[in-house]
């Protein structure tokens, strides 16, 4: 049986003989998170991380961990995931219905039927059985008149006939391919217009926009041109609808629309960039290029018009003595994030260059300075040289790219899903790592830069092996996860090659943060490769041919 803890003190003096010293308590022999240590913390990521591990513990009352769990911020997902596994168990007789085969359920009541028979089998069973369940289900009006949509001549007509409550469940729940078979129609604008003014409208774009299945749908959308309520997110994914049906004009409407209303830098550099490439007009090009931000927009602008960008710091000065700033510490870290959120004027930044004052806290210092600059002055720092230094030039440019996305290079950092440290590593990753590398484990290590540096090192190993080398489909598996990267190159993906690509793929990617995370740390790889690699420079436009799946 492996210890449950590891003597950090030694790690510490044998890996970091550099580094700050800790005083930080889950880092102490022998730590173990109590319900009066959680409740001297403030609520966070940071606290729901420390929940989480609470939770994990053997031999936990269930009075203990409900009381720990209603500390968190209650929106945590996975923390909501595994106090319901764990302590919220279901019931023996609805563990029955819900695991019952449709034979099985023919011999229950009405109530396990409604359990455990899902609209997605639903669709899948003869008509005979579905007006059997229909007509046990009159205790259960709802799901009865789901069922009865489902068993009719014409599940669309019937639908659009419902509420939008129920034409929304139908849609979303029946499973792509019952959607293509029987809701790729024509809607009318009457119907489309009901469908916007919905809250559901956002989700059932993504539904339909990223399914080329659904063609008749999306052609339905264009009505929605003349929409002058319209968000600027939406008419730009509306505007990539058109272009995936060849509609440019109707594409250019909607671009413009996004660049007017955008408020974010970023977002009217997209829709800037859509609108040079269905224009082709230099303008947009030229405007592009007066970004303050680096993005594979604004840098390929200034690329194609021979610009160089004038904002990139590779450096961060410091006083060069040593900080009594404990970078292990998240909550520490929370505070200084809070306190430089507003108001960060000059006296602000002269305190925090004197706490970030060695080179184990520059990337703290980057990131004060990046927000005092209001991000108009971008730090690509190479921090923990001793470490990324020994890999291969490739592997510390993917690290640099990486971790700047993930972090900003702060060791403490914790995301509202739990990935931890400078590589922001998931607890079932570093575990899983751990054991292929047969070393300890201890949660904690990896708030360690030198520990989770490496086994972000060993994770990237296996995607880069998966996914060719090629940097945008890494990022998208070490976002998205390798599994949900396959499946989103196999619908055919950065295959083709026209005036939109691969710019278009970039689009199409469903995951709205995968697809962003990509082209965020797409960006960074150019940039630090070039510092990096500068015997080696690679242009924007060469990656962008590089960009092809291997599936």
């Amino acid at each position: 049986m492996k210890k449950p803890f590891f003597t950090l003190s030694i790690f510490l003096l044998l890996n970091f003989s550099d580094a700050n010293a800790s005083n930080t308590d889950f880092l102490q022999k022998d730590f173990r998170v109590t319900l009066e240590w959680l409740e001297q913390k403030p609520k966070s990521y940071a606290k729901d991380f420390f929940i989480l591990q609470y939770l994990n513990q053997e031999n936990l009352p269930f009075e203990n961990a409900k009381i720990a769990y209603e500390m968190g911020n209650g929106t945590n997902a996975t923390l909501k995931k595994v106090f319901n596994e764990k302590y919220n168990k279901k019931a023996p007789i609805d563990l029955k219905c819900y695991r019952a085969t449709i034979e099985q359920l023919k011999q229950e009541d009405s109530k396990c039927i409604a359990l455990g028979l899902s609209l997605q089998e639903a669709t899948q069973i003869s008509k005979k059985d579905l007006e059997y369940f229909i007509s046990q289900l009159d205790p259960y009006p709802t799901l009865k008149n789901d069922l009865k949509i489902i068993a009719s001549n014409d599940p669309f007509s019937s639908l659009i006939k419902s509420d939008m409550n129920r034409f929304f469940r139908l849609f979303f729940d029946l499973g792509e391919n019952y959607r293509v078979k029987f809701f790729n129609k024509s809607f009318s604008p009457q119907l489309i217009n009901e469908i916007y003014k919905d809250k559901n409208f956002e989700k059932f774009l993504r539904y339909v926009i990223y399914n080329k299945k659904l063609s008749n749908i999306q052609k339905s959308l264009f009505i929605l041109k003349d929409n002058k309520t319209l968000a600027p997110h939406i008419s730009f994914l509306l505007g990539i609808n058109a272009i995936n049906n060849n509609n440019l004009d109707v594409a250019n409407s909607f671009f413009l629309d996004s660049y007017k209303k955008s408020y974010l830098r970023t977002d009217k550099d997209k829709s800037l960039f859509w609108l040079y490439l269905v224009n082709n007009d230099q303008s947009f090009l030229q405007e592009l290029s007066n970004s303050w931000d680096n993005s594979i927009y604004t840098l390929y602008a200034k690329e194609l018009l021979n610009l160089e960008s004038n904002n990139i710091v590779y450096d961060v000065k410091i006083k060069n003595k040593k900080s009594n700033f404990d970078i292990h510490d998240a909550f520490k870290w929370m505070e200084v994030v809070s306190d430089t959120k507003k108001n960060l004027d000059e006296n602000k930044l002269k305190k925090y260059e004197e706490i970030f004052s060695d080179k184990n806290t520059i990337p703290h210092l980057a990131y004060i300075l990046e927000r005092y600059n209001k991000y108009k002055t971008q730090y690509f720092i190479t921090p923990y040289r001793d470490i990324v230094g020994k890999y291969d030039i490739y592997k510390q440019v993917l690290i640099y790219s990486i971790a700047r996305q993930e972090s900003h290079f702060i060791p403490s950092s914790i995301s509202f899903s739990s990935a931890q440290g400078v590589m922001q590593i998931m607890p079932f990753l570093s575990l899983d790592i751990s054991k292929k590398l047969n070393e300890e484990y201890n949660i904690y290590e990896q708030f360690i830069p030198n520990k989770n540096i490496k086994y972000g090192s060993f994770h990237l190993d296996t995607l880069m092996k998966q996914f060719d080398n090629n940097p945008l489909f890494i990022a998208y598996a070490y976002n998205g996860g390798a599994g949900y990267t396959r499946t989103q190159l196999k619908k055919g993906l950065f295959k083709e090659k026209n005036k939109f690509e691969p710019f278009l793929s970039m689009e199409m990617i469903s995951y709205s943060e995968t697809r962003e995370y990509g082209k965020k740390v797409l960006a960074n790889y150019h940039i630090y490769n070039n510092y990096l690699n500068s015997e080696n420079k690679v242009s924007l436009s060469t990656i962008f041919q590089s960009l092809v799946s291997p599936y």
